[in-house]
């Protein structure tokens, strides 16, 4: 299995229309070489907002201020 990695907007898109081409789960997770689980939150994301593209915005945010960036840079 590969690392936590996002899955890109192309493999998301390639994930749908093969849904829609009535392949598996697991067959489109063979495809793609993500787990089953993976293809079903993709295709639940879909029905859920009709678009693939990710939400920006999400993950870890920064902790330290430009400016406390710029003392650790000078120093």
């Amino acid at each position: 299995m590969n690392s936590r990695r996002e899955t890109s907007e192309n493999e998301q898109a390639l994930v749908i229309k093969w849904s829609k081409d009535g392949k598996s789960l697991r067959e489109i997770a063979s495809l793609i070489g993500k787990s089953h689980g993976c293809i079903q939150k993709i295709l639940q994301k879909y029905s859920r907002t009709g678009r693939v593209v990710n939400i920006p915005g999400r993950g870890r945010k920064e902790i330290l201020s430009a400016t406390a960036k710029r003392k650790i840079i000078i120093r």
